[in-house]
């Protein structure tokens, strides 16, 4: 019974191999959280879009296995690629579902 403290009262992590193989396994993986939150979680409105509010921190507090700067790379890789947007002011977030398609 000692096997079963491994398994944990959490949502899993998922992970599309085909997206992994594409961008990247922790992108891959930061994506579907965002996905998630989008999809789940409270979005606003800004400039006529749909966006999604998260901290560093919190993303941190969701994916506790990377650093803070971790998923600051992670972030900055996305946008850099169009695959996401930001607004760091208000962080902000939001997908560009057509970049992925199209990469």
């Amino acid at each position: 019974m000692e096997n079963n403290r491994l398994i944990i009262p959490e949502y899993p992590l998922l992970i599309s191999p085909g997206l992994a193989n594409k961008l990247g396994l922790k992108e891959a993986i930061f994506l579907q959280q965002l996905h998630l939150y989008f999809t789940q979680k409270c979005h606003i409105i800004f400039n006529s879009k749909n966006w999604v509010c998260i901290s560093c921190l919190e993303w941190q507090s969701q994916l506790p296995f990377w650093s803070l700067a971790t998923i600051k790379r992670i972030i900055m890789k996305l946008k850099k690629r169009g695959i996401i947007d930001i607004c760091n002011l208000t962080n902000l977030y939001l997908i560009n579902y057509d970049k992925i398609y199209l990469e």
